[in-house]
């Protein structure tokens, strides 16, 4: 969660004392002490601001409110932060039976979900690198910018877009208002209209982002018991299956029998959907800054959340594998739904098992949505995106989110209500370009590993990595991290059947997104007024001016303030903007008409 913390000021003449401030963002220092922000940052005025340092050289008053992370989360809670990103996300409905059906061996399909647990161990090892040497709220969109420093601002830029377009929770939505209207209506997924589906998405998604913003203490408080019912759900799935697999007609029969059919390529297209299965456990570094002692919380938080996952997953599939034999589990059932094909064998109905998952499915809705829009809140701080100040805004009644939330809610029901027919493969191709960005940004992070020790270091000469110390085995992660990444994109762009959009075409999105990107990167660099190396300068010429503030920059009185926050939240830059000319005059006579309708409509 997070406090309002007014930032008051005590009028001083200059005499050069330092004002109390937040750790150097960069020093190691900042690990998130259980006390963090828990008391009340006092600043006096200042004019120059250098790694979180301020000096006093003017006075100023200062009433504004400043959003600064309160680090509550404890190990409970962030494991279960994990949990619930992990578990309940697909893996009931399709992947094992669909899996089985590409490896075309139980015994293999066992080994492949044993990879996907050391590939997440992986992932979590480079996360947790850039957690505890970065606790801060927005996870990727400052690692990025802290490892890829140069171009000024262009990595933040490129992904802050692909984060507020794709990072959306269209497909849980429209899964769980499926779950609701099949139990409502007894109807299958199939015979439903798509209308209905969309509208009932849309509910579901309002629903959460209410209850995020008006109870996020309820929400978080229901974090550990979701997470203790998934894991109660999937030790009684294993349980009943271990019972039930003691018949004549088991699947124990052909366990050991590779059926014929079997080829490499398609082994690795099955470990693709089972890394997809595993992905969520790094739920928690988008709120890091949130998690109390992040170093040693965050840490243990990760291991136990992997070791539990894995060992579920794995227990899990033993147990459908051991109810069924290979030819049930890969039938047209068996792949569209093999959690409901395995309560309709052992518990003899389907009803039973469809809430189970549904209920599953929402809890992961709604801690996904919860850290998705914070990271969208990170974003909005640094004031690159429109109506930054509304969508970073943040509700000191409710203590939430309110403008991620708005912000995430819209690029949720766009794509909802106008990606076409539910089933479509318009609509799968949409969303999976949020998964495909995600596998550039894991390529991404992994070759960061070996620019990370070095940036650390310009702030505190004796940072060093957490585990990775060793330059082998730095290498080693970050490697074979970046080369299966690399591997699941390649097969997951190549060609599919006739009839549906080629999925190279993600690889190519991605780069008009990128393209876009440094565009809208170029605007910032094209109109910057206060670029020192620039020998001309178009933007008063234009009447938009950009202002790039970050470390070490000379800052006019106004943003002493937004300095300190972007101290606070890690990000250690802002950007202002001045309006002049007519484009000026238009948007003033905007903001009076605002103010009228404001004054005169209230009460």
């Amino acid at each position: 969660m997070a406090t309002e913390i007014p930032l008051t000021s005590s009028l001083k003449s200059a005499s050069g004392s330092n004002t109390t401030r937040p750790n150097d963002p960069y020093s190691g220092s900042n690990q998130g002490s259980g006390n963090t922000s828990q008391q009340p940052l006092r600043m006096r005025g200042t004019r120059t601001h250098d790694n979180g340092n301020f000096t006093s050289v003017d006075q100023s008053v200062f009433t504004e409110n400043t959003t600064v992370p309160r680090r509550n989360l404890g190990f409970i809670q962030v494991t279960s932060l994990m949990l619930n990103g992990c578990l309940g996300n697909g893996f009931y409905f399709t992947t094992p039976g669909y899996v089985l059906a590409l490896v075309r061996s139980k015994r293999v399909c066992l080994v492949l979900w044993a990879i996907g647990g050391i590939y997440s161990a992986l992932g979590m090892t480079v996360f947790l690198e850039y957690g505890m040497a970065l606790p801060f709220n927005g996870g990727p969109l400052v690692y990025l910018d802290v490892v890829f420093r140069r171009p000024r601002l262009l990595a933040t830029v490129i992904f802050s877009l692909w984060w507020i377009l794709f990072a959306s929770t269209e497909g849980s939505s429209k899964s769980v208002a499926q779950t609701i209207l099949t139990l409502a209506s007894g109807r299958s997924v199939f015979e439903l209209e798509d209308g209905l589906i969309q509208y009932t998405g849309v509910v579901v998604i309002t629903v959460v982002c209410l209850m995020l913003f008006f109870a996020p203490r309820l929400c978080f408080a229901f974090n550990a018991v979701s997470a203790l019912y998934k894991i109660i759900l999937m030790l009684v799935i294993f349980i009943a299956g271990m019972a039930a697999s003691r018949g004549a007609n088991s699947g124990w029969h052909d366990f050991n029998v590779e059926f014929p059919g079997y080829n490499s390529k398609e082994v690795l297209t099955a470990m693709v959907y089972i890394i997809e299965c595993y992905q969520g456990w790094d739920n928690a570094n988008y709120v890091s800054g949130e998690i109390s002692d992040c170093k040693r919380t965050l840490k243990w938080a990760g291991i136990t959340a992997i070791s539990i996952l894995t060992c579920l997953n794995m227990l899990v599939t033993l147990a459908f594998f051991g109810v069924s034999d290979y030819a049930t589990l890969t039938n047209d059932e068996g792949q569209a739904n093999v959690a409901l094909q395995f309560a309709q064998i052992v518990f003899h109905s389907t009803k039973g098992m469809q809430v189970a998952t549904g209920l599953s499915a929402f809890m992961n809705l709604l801690f996904v949505t919860y850290t998705s829009a914070r990271v969208k809140q990170a974003i909005a701080w640094q004031r690159i995106i429109p109506f930054s100040s509304f969508f970073g805004s943040h509700s000191m009644q409710f203590d939430s989110p309110g403008g991620g939330l708005f912000l995430h809610w819209i690029f949720t029901i766009i794509p909802l209500l106008f990606l076409g027919k539910m089933h479509s493969d318009g609509r799968i191709f949409v969303t999976g370009l949020f998964q495909y960005g995600y596998e550039i940004l894991t390529v991404f992070m992994a070759i960061g590993l070996f620019r990370l020790k070095s940036r650390m270091r310009l702030s505190n000469p004796l940072w060093d990595h957490t585990y990775l110390k060793n330059p082998l085995l730095l290498a080693s992660v970050a490697l074979t991290f970046a080369g299966l990444n690399i591997v699941v994109m390649v097969m997951t762009a190549l060609p599919v059947d006739e009839g549906r959009i080629p999925r190279f075409y993600w690889a190519v999105a991605m780069g008009g997104l990128a393209a876009a990107g440094t565009l809208y990167w170029a605007f910032f660099r094209l109109f910057q007024a206060n670029d020192p190396k620039r020998r001309w300068n178009v933007a008063s010429k234009m009447g938009v001016e950009v202002f790039i503030y970050e470390d070490g920059d000379e800052v006019p009185d106004e943003m002493d303030l937004p300095m300190f926050e972007a101290a606070a939240d890690g990000s250690r830059r802002r950007l202002d903007y001045k309006l002049s000319g007519p484009i000026g005059i238009c948007f003033a006579r905007m903001k009076q008409l605002k103010n009228f309708l404001l004054r005169e409509l209230s009460y």
